[in-house]
């Protein structure tokens, strides 16, 4: 008995892959289908991992045996402060840190900058983890302390084609330097880590090279093995200000980590859409194996298989178009991730934290042997899914019944009500899960109501297709008086005469447009809020900005600051009638990094504005300024349930401060919440004298490229060791402002596209199997005088019934989603208001981009109908 067991699976299994390999075009396109959904789930799971994982490796790489971190911000720490860190208990060491960003003055290589520790090499060279390497050790002491030399990791040094003895012009903050390779930076244990892509001075060299003597960026502290790290932290909080982070290393990256928590949740989502039309395509190929095959499952059931066993072939058969599926999205995957890394580093880098695109876990035989087995994962997961429907429906089925001609359909038109009152139910629950508050600080009833409300409208598809003929029946009504007429009735009518796999192909359409039109109306809206948000705003006529400002990789204070002594020689260049001092840190609000904005309130009451949330912008701003009261973003209010009128704590220098709350005011340059207090407030607490940027208001009619021609030549360099600052205007950084934004949408638009095509591949995978069955139906008028242009226009009017559909249920899906996205999954993502609009024009775009795929999609088994043999199509069937 187990022999005969074997052999009947046997004989299933190459029945099935008999089925399977006559279909070869259909297999193939449901293949590409699966691959091109978890190539873009792949792709995006991987980028986003990479990306944190690498920021995570650097992190922990330099920090090596370091238990607790004191971390200065962009203001930095004195170094005295080491003394009194080293005279606490269960403290082994406390190591001086400086980390800046220098920038090589010519591209060596697409990575520019790179980061520069300052450490004491002479207590920390075995230390870290890392090892020095030069040609010899003769005045080694004096190289390593030489005030000019740079030991660099050997990865960057073979992007930049130097070696030890080479001299490497840098750009430090807005000067020059000339530094000499004496070394070469390798992990301890020779592996490939961070220390491939840093450099290394000594700290007393890089404090005189960076400006910075007597400051320092962190202190790493060693702890006794004995000693609870959480003691040390609470005992270093009591010696040092309480606007210094004092924190475990690991808890940097949870921090950047729980920034863009969101942001990669919602690309995550997003990727997700391909598997989801990835699993319509799946439903409707499998339900039309069946269909096809129902004397094949009449005959298992007449020789004893049981239902059981008929549902597990044909989800047998799912599994392997998964998991071959599956494995070529993966490998396409690997390509694509390389793309979407370097894009969302780019991202984070321009919106949260400086982050690097390392790629070490996309790489070697390991790595892409992990990625095919996900792949085959997801896809044989997602294959299963999209069959489990069809595949029970086959194993219920009886054998007479499986020898009825149409019982498939029929069934299925049984079902439509049920499948209406179950859509009915689901976009009520999607409606209900709208109010809901966020999880966790995540949107997750938000995503929830986005699925129930996609697939509500799915459930309602194949009503659609049933009553779309009766309103297109009354829409033309009248005798047929032309065979194209007659055409498109015909076809009309057996699309609506098979509402079951045409519903799921409608489905599919319909997902792929919602999430399009969705997602266009809430960036168009996101995008004309910003801009007229930076319009309302940002009214300076110039700004006088450091070299790297708009860089986002580059870390560390120097760079970004300019000296306030410039305020005078700016406000008596001719034409400037009035400068401000804009100055930008972070400081702790509750636990948490949140932007302090400084800047001379007056002056910007009476030259620009903030958007309030109530009130007068220019009324608050001199309220600020005068009684020591700060604005609060729209973010950070969200955030922490703050309303005018309240007060908020800050650590500060000196000490933490309470502040009331004047106004709060929109803002869109940062989601993790910002406070703006006038600038004399700002340096009583902080004692910083620096500058961010110098925003620049020029007298009426001043011509303003006359005006930034002095200004650039009142700030030349002093030699040739110094580089003058950017003055740049407000068109152009309002157009830096709106590429960053596009940047970010980017990747939307890419896996947007994905959905698309492979609803255009569900589109064509119907109409050729529609093509299959009706092979008898075109035999029979091709004899009769039908022509081949006539079964062409056939087949493209039930491409194009069927698409009219898609794109309705997907204009009224793209409608409820874009509230939804704009009202509930980006407040509750990033706490944002968004001004919604409907772009007409990239509407009509959506539609007839989906129009024309539908008509393409159709094109090829129309093609194929119509040069189909009429002797060959009277033998089918």
């Amino acid at each position: 008995m187990p022999a005969f067991a074997s052999s009947l699976w046997i004989a299933l299994a190459r029945l099935g892959w008999a089925h399977l390999a006559t279909r070869p075009g259909r297999t193939l396109l449901t293949l590409i289908g699966v691959g091109l959904g978890v190539a873009a789930t792949i792709a995006v799971q991987r980028a986003n991992l990479d990306v944190l994982s690498s920021f995570e490796r650097a992190v922990l790489t330099v920090a090596g045996p370091t238990a607790v971190e004191i971390d200065g911000g962009e203001t930095g720490i004195d170094e005295r402060l080491i003394a009194a860190v080293r005279r606490i208990a269960g403290v082994v060491s406390a190591a001086p840190v400086l980390a800046q960003t220098a920038l090589l003055s010519e591209s060596r290589s697409p990575r520019r900058a790179i980061q520069v520790l300052g450490l004491d090499l002479l207590a920390e060279a075995d230390a870290r983890g890392f090892r020095l390497m030069n040609d010899g050790a003769a005045e080694q002491l004096d190289r390593l302390l030489a005030p000019d030399s740079l030991y660099v990791g050997k990865r960057a040094a073979a992007d930049w084609s130097v070696s030890v003895g080479s001299r490497v012009d840098f750009v430090i903050g807005s000067r020059r330097a000339t530094l000499r390779i004496v070394g070469l930076i390798e992990d301890r244990q020779g592996a490939e880590s961070s220390w491939d892509h840093l450099a290394i001075m000594d700290i007393a060299a890089a404090q005189v090279l960076f400006g910075l003597v007597g400051r320092l960026d962190r202190i790493d502290i060693v702890t006794r093995p004995d000693v609870a790290a959480d003691d040390v932290i609470a005992a270093v909080r009591e010696v040092v200000p309480a606007h210094l982070t004092v924190e475990r290393p690991r808890r940097r990256t949870q921090q950047v980590e729980d920034m863009v928590r969101a942001f990669r949740l919602n690309l995550m989502v997003l990727s997700w859409v391909g598997l989801l039309v990835g699993m319509f395509l799946i439903y409707n190929t499998m339900s039309f194996a069946i269909a096809q095959r129902r004397r094949e499952i009449g005959i298992y059931r007449a020789i004893g298989m049981t239902q059981i066993r008929v549902t597990g072939l044909f989800l047998a058969e799912a599994a392997v178009l998964g998991i071959a599926g599956g494995m070529l999205g993966s490998t396409a995957g690997l390509l694509l991730a390389g793309t979407l890394t370097g894009l969302v580093s780019r991202t984070i880098s321009d919106l949260y934290a400086p982050v690097g695109s390392g790629v070490a876990g996309l790489t070697g035989m390991e790595g892409l042997m992990g990625m095919l087995v996900e792949g085959a994962a997801v896809g044989c997961c997602v294959s299963l899914l999209g069959a489990l429907g069809p595949s029970l429906d086959a194993g219920r089925t009886a054998a007479v019944r499986a020898l009825a001609p149409g019982d498939y359909e029929a069934s299925r038109q049984l079902r439509s009500r049920t499948l209406g009152a179950a859509g009915s139910a689901l976009l009520f629950i999607a409606a209900a899960l709208s109010f809901a508050a966020p999880v966790r600080g995540l949107p997750l009833p938000g995503y929830a109501a986005t699925f129930c409300l996609l697939a509500g409208l799915s459930c309602l598809a194949p009503i659609c297709v049933t009553r779309g003929r009766r309103n297109i029946s009354a829409i033309s009504a009248g005798e047929i008086h032309t065979a194209q007429e007659a055409m498109r009735t015909i076809a009309i009518e057996h699309a609506a005469r098979n509402p079951g796999r045409n519903g799921v192909t409608v489905s599919a359409l319909m997902v792929g447009l919602a999430i399009m039109i969705g997602v266009v109306i809430m960036v168009r809206s996101f995008r004309h809020t910003v801009e007229l948000w930076i319009d309302d705003t940002v009214m300076a006529d110039l700004i006088v900005s450091p070299p790297t400002w708009l860089r986002g990789e580059v870390t560390g204070s120097v760079g970004r600051t300019l000296p306030d002594a410039w305020s005078e020689s700016l406000a008596a260049i001719p034409g400037v009638a009035a400068v401000d001092a804009y100055r930008d840190v972070k400081a702790l609000v509750n636990g948490r990094r949140v932007a302090v904005v400084s800047r001379d309130l007056v002056l910007h009451a009476a030259r620009s504005r903030y958007l309030v949330r109530s009130g007068d912008s220019r009324t608050s701003l001199t309220q600020a300024a005068k009684h020591g009261r700060v604005l609060v973003s729209e973010v950070l209010a969200h955030r922490l349930g703050l309303r005018e009128g309240e007060s908020l704590k800050i650590a500060t220098p000196e000490g933490v401060h309470s502040f009331p709350i004047e106004a709060v005011f929109y803002d869109y340059a940062t989601d993790g919440g910002k406070v703006v207090m006038d600038r004399t407030l700002y340096r009583s607490l902080w004692h910083d004298d620096l500058v961010t940027v110098f925003p620049i208001y020029l007298q009426p009619h001043s011509d303003l490229s006359v005006v930034r021609k002095r200004i650039s030549s009142a700030l030349l360099p002093d030699g040739d060791h110094t580089i003058p600052p950017l003055v740049i205007s407000n068109g152009e950084l309002r157009k830096e402002i709106l590429e960053i934004f596009d940047r970010t949408f980017l990747m939307t638009y890419v896996l947007e596209a994905i959905a698309v095509i492979i609803a255009m591949l569900g589109i064509i995978n119907t109409l050729v199997t529609s093509v299959l069955e009706r092979g008898r139906e075109f035999g029979i008028l091709r004899a009769i005088g039908g022509s081949a242009a006539q079964i062409r226009h056939l087949v493209l009017w039930e491409a194009a019934y069927l698409g009219l559909i898609g794109i309705a249920l997907g204009l009224l899906g793209g409608a409820a989603l874009s509230v939804l996205l704009v009202e509930v999954i980006n407040k509750q993502s990033f706490g944002w208001t968004i001004q919604m609009i409907v772009p007409i024009g990239a509407l009509l775009q959506a539609v007839c981009l989906a129009a024309s795929a539908t008509l393409v999609a159709g094109y090829f088994p129309a093609r194929w109908a119509a040069r189909r043999p009429i002797a060959d199509a009277l033998r089918d069937e």
